[in-house]
């Protein structure tokens, strides 16, 4: 049997589901179709229930219960959806119904496409228009399951806003023209309501063009020097700024804090506008960064401080309107700034080689010049015959004079070689100290402050600052770096060249005044000054590094241990260390063998073996030989004194004193000395003491020289008391345990008696003598 419609209708599902799906009209005309569907099937509950879903598909909320009583009579067509908010099962028939009261009459005419007299003469205004436009989009959709009908409204609906819209706009322009702005505000809240504010900021846009108000300069730069003109940069600003200010109180005035709109126009000018200008003055016309990209930190610098922090505040933009705008300026100078911190680095790698292979070329031009200045004067001092009784200037140690022969050229020539070569060393001597710079490293570590004090000008900008960091510390390496390899270890190598090269035997080809003989190692006071220069510069590295990357965290002092920027530093300061320490060698080592040469030059024969004729006139004073190795010593022990730190100092000088000491026991041990000559070895030996112990106060080598101020005693002993001078040979004790027997013995042989007293020393010594031996 066929099922009929009225069948269907029977079941409360079905019908539940066909209302579900209809449309405001239909549905009531459907409800009273019969009284079953009235009463059974749709009845109270059911209905609310229809009503309600239809509610919250407008988007009303629902709440379970409301003791709220519901006022309709201050609700129209305007706000009806912005005062209907909320829904309960029970109103929610009396909600729809005043909503169906309210729009449905719109939605009619929408549908006949009646736009004449659109708005009845209650809604007079054009914000009334615009809402109930916009409650009509709301509520048109929920017509949607009579979709042909919807359709026609929907567009009919577009149509009427967008004439609308373009009417508010020609009169919002029409008032704008006027100066009219309070119409202006008017319209702009017009366009807001209507969900077009970006049409209100766009029309603010086009009538407030930067790039047809404002005229900025083609170039910022000086023509002649291709330096930032600052008047022209500053007019620049300052025409930016001024226009910039009278467009924020035009915004605050039209758009107020309802509608934000100034952030977006200014953020467009910098993207569009400013952001293209500053490029143009940073590249080249190849597009190609030209060299004024070093002028990025100056720009922006006067960016903040000049216009960002010229502008007035902004109501509309809010409290942290210029923040944002330096965050604008930030991100579109990004890739510039990006630039700009690479270029820097590579600009300050390329000055400091720049200045170290300058210095590098100066000082051997001047060395050149210097000798074949030298070689020109002796020859030219050769040809004349003038070379008899010069002062040869070879180290300030010595006063030397030439002794020339006129026998041939061939002397002459090799004189006149040898005399270029001593020259020339002397020379060299005296330039030691210009090999490395105070003055020069001064300036590069300048460089390098500034250039570093640059790139920290965006520390702030949080996105650039690891890099800001890193480009620092790549910096502060090249600088390290280039002092190492390009300054330092070329100037020390050749300063040690210069010292080894030194050798004041050669002297003993020439006749010396010997009484003339200075007290100095030129080489070694020559080298203390490069060792304080040294030092000097590790200070300013030391304070540098704290004050320019520690303080300001670009490293971290906390972590410095990670970065390999520590590690550089550490290998700099390491590299001096040992080549002070390479060049204190080879300088003690030359100060031992002027010392040498001292003893080998004045300590006579007879200081220790004298004639006894001549004893009555003799002073008892130190020798000639003590007094100039005293004096030599004292002045080059205190050499590094402010130079470099104490722990360094104590090692040179205790270094020095045990040196010393050595040579006064060879020289004890090449000499002669009677019993009469004694008294003016201890006289020595205790001038050597008194030196040591209370001079340089040096606690570890004194004990040396008490035990060889004890010394003296061996040969003070007469030579009829040989079995007291055996038993102090065994005492060592005597001598502070600094000698071993076999040294004392040793020492002991170079008394002038010492054949006729060996045969009882050996004996105490040994406990017999040779003739005590008998063959079997």
């Amino acid at each position: 049997m066929a099922t009929t419609f009225d069948d269907m209708l029977q079941a409360s599902d079905i019908v539940l589901g066909i209302s579900s799906h209809l449309s405001t009209t239909d549905y009531l005309n459907f409800r009273q179709i019969n009284k079953e569907v009235y009463y059974n099937h749709l009845k109270k509950t059911v209905d609310d229930q229809i009503w309600a879903n239809k509610l919250r598909r407008l988007g009303l909320k629902y709440m379970e219960s409301t003791s709220e009583k519901l006022i309709l009579t201050e609700i129209n067509a305007a706000n009806v959806l912005q005062e209907l908010t909320s829904y309960t099962v029970e109103n929610a028939k009396t909600v729809y119904a005043q909503l169906y009261r309210l729009l449905q009459p719109f939605v009619q005419k929408l549908y006949k496409k009646e736009l004449s007299g659109f708005f009845p003469n209650e809604y007079s205004d054009a914000l009334s228009h615009a809402r109930i436009l916009m409650n009509l989009a709301t509520y048109i959709p929920i017509e949607i399951a009579d979709y042909s009908r919807y359709k026609k409204i929907r567009e009919n609906l577009d149509i009427f806003r967008e004439l609308f819209i373009n009417t508010v706009v020609k009169e919002m322009d029409l008032g704008y023209e006027n100066r009219n702005y309070d119409c202006v505000t008017e319209f702009v809240a017009v366009l807001s309501e209507c969900g077009q504010i970006n049409t209100a900021a766009d029309f603010f846009k086009s009538k407030n063009d930067f790039s047809v108000e404002v005229q900025l300069p083609e170039s910022i730069l000086n023509a002649d020097s291709s330096d930032v003109d600052s008047d022209c940069l500053q007019a620049a600003l300052d025409t930016t700024k001024a226009f910039l200010n009278s467009k924020i109180v035009l915004a605050d005035k039209i758009f107020g804090e309802s509608f934000p709109v100034t952030l977006n126009y200014i953020e467009n000018i910098i993207a569009n506008n400013l952001t293209d200008f500053f490029d143009s003055q940073l590249t080249s016309s190849h597009g190609l960064l030209s060299a004024s990209i070093k002028f990025m930190p100056l720009l922006y610098i006067n960016i903040k401080n000049s216009l960002i922090d010229g502008l007035i505040d902004s109501q509309n933009a809010g409290p942290r309107f210029k923040n944002i705008l330096t965050e604008f300026f930030n991100l579109y100078l990004e890739p510039k700034i990006l630039s700009y911190l690479e270029v820097n680095v590579q600009l300050f790698a390329a000055k400091v080689q720049e200045e170290f292979v300058s210095f590098q070329n100066e000082t051997a031009l001047k060395e050149q010049q210097q000798n074949e200045q030298i070689y020109n004067s002796l020859r030219s001092k050769v040809s004349d015959q003038q070379l008899l009784d010069e002062k040869n200037n070879f180290l300030s140690s010595f006063t030397k004079i030439f002794k020339i022969s006129n026998n041939s050229v061939s002397q002459e020539e090799e004189q006149l070689q040898m005399s270029y070569n001593l020259n020339v060393m002397n020379n060299n001597l005296h330039n030691i100290e210009m090999l490395v710079s105070l003055d020069l490293c001064y300036k590069v570590v300048q460089l390098c402050k500034t250039h570093i004090e640059d790139m920290r000008t965006f520390l702030d900008i949080q996105n650039l600052k690891d890099e800001v960091k890193l480009r620092c510390q790549e910096t502060f390496k090249l600088l390290i770096s280039g002092l190492s390899r390009d300054h330092f270890k070329p100037g020390f190598d050749k300063a040690i060249a210069v010292l080894e090269q030194y050798d004041p035997n050669q002297m003993k080809n020439l006749h010396i005044e010997l009484e003339n003989l200075n007290s100095h190692v030129e080489p070694l006071i020559k080298f203390t000054e490069i060792i304080n220069t040294g030092d000097i510069v590790l200070q300013m590295i030391s304070i540098f590094y704290k004050n320019e990357l520690v303080q300001i965290d670009i490293v971290d002092k906390n972590q410095d241990f990670l970065n390999d920027i520590v590690q550089v530093k550490k290998n700099f300061e390491t590299m001096i260390d040992d080549y002070v320490a390479n060049g204190l060698n080879i300088g003690i080592n030359k100060l031992m063998d002027e010392v040498l040469f001292v003893f080998g030059s004045l300590q006579l024969p007879t200081d220790y073996n004298p004639d006894p004729s001549l004893l009555g006139s003799r002073e008892i004073k130190p020798s000639k030989a003590a007094y100039k190795n005293v004096e030599l010593l004292l002045n080059h022990c205190f050499l590094l004194t402010g130079a470099t730190d104490k722990g360094t100092i104590d090692i040179f000088q205790q270094e020095i004193g045990e040196r010393f000491f050595n040579e006064i026991v060879k020289n004890i041990k090449k000499n002669l000395i009677s019993g009469d000559g004694a008294i003016f070895l201890i006289c020595d030996l205790n001038y050597y003491y008194d030196f040591i112990a209370n001079r340089l106060k040096q606690k570890n080598i004194v004990p040396l020289f008490a035990g060889l101020k004890t010394v003296g005693q061996l040969y003070l002993v007469s030579g009829s008391d040989s079995k007291e001078l055996g038993k102090m040979i065994c005492d060592l004790g005597r001598f502070q345990g600094v000698f071993t027997q076999e040294e004392i013995y040793e020492m002991v042989q170079r008394r002038s008696d010492w054949v006729k007293v060996r045969r009882d020393v050996e004996k105490v010594m040994y406990g017999l003598g040779v003739s005590d031996c008998t063959i079997i």
